[in-house]
């Protein structure tokens, strides 16, 4: 075996799962990279190892027939905090909390994973849409955000004659 195959025989895990026909779907094969990178890159020595996961918020997008509907997990972000700005078909999420000071701070971390600090996410969204007529909902720590299609995108059933 040379040095750049992977041996999945330790670790079936790590194998791509194909289907009867003996190739791959997109799906598995996106899944695949993802599952391969979440498991391997943090225990490489790159200097990532020092960056929690978190740091950057998971998101959902759901695009609806009449609206797009972006979900956000941002736990222990207050709501004074968080900052959302939709521009054409991309929205911003944006964020800076800071760390308490403890005066009388006795001892020092044996472990530190709750990022602190600022950090900022842009999407691209599915459609074009109005941003004027959005609306944000924030609660137990999840941002939700409707934001409506114009017209010209919503989709539309043709009929075929």
């Amino acid at each position: 075996m040379s040095t750049t195959e992977i041996d999945t025989t330790k670790n079936p895990e790590l194998s791509p799962k194909s289907s009867l026909s003996g190739l791959m779907s997109f799906d598995e094969f996106d899944n695949f990279f993802d599952n391969f990178l979440s498991r391997r890159w943090p225990r490489m020595n790159l200097g990532l190892s020092t960056l929690p996961e978190t740091s950057i918020p998971r998101v959902d997008i759901l695009d609806h027939d009449n609206d797009v509907e972006v979900q956000a997990a941002l736990p222990g972000v207050k709501k004074e905090d968080l900052e959302v700005t939709i521009n054409h078909q991309t929205m911003t999420i944006r964020s800076c909390t800071k760390e308490e000071k403890q005066e009388e701070q006795k001892g020092s971390y044996f472990r530190r994973e709750i990022t602190r600090g600022e950090f900022q996410r842009t999407l691209t969204l599915p459609d074009t849409v109005d941003s004027e007529k959005a609306t944000a909902n924030f609660s137990d720590g999840i941002l939700k955000v409707i934001i409506p299609k114009v017209e010209q995108s919503k989709r539309k059933t043709i009929e075929i004659s």
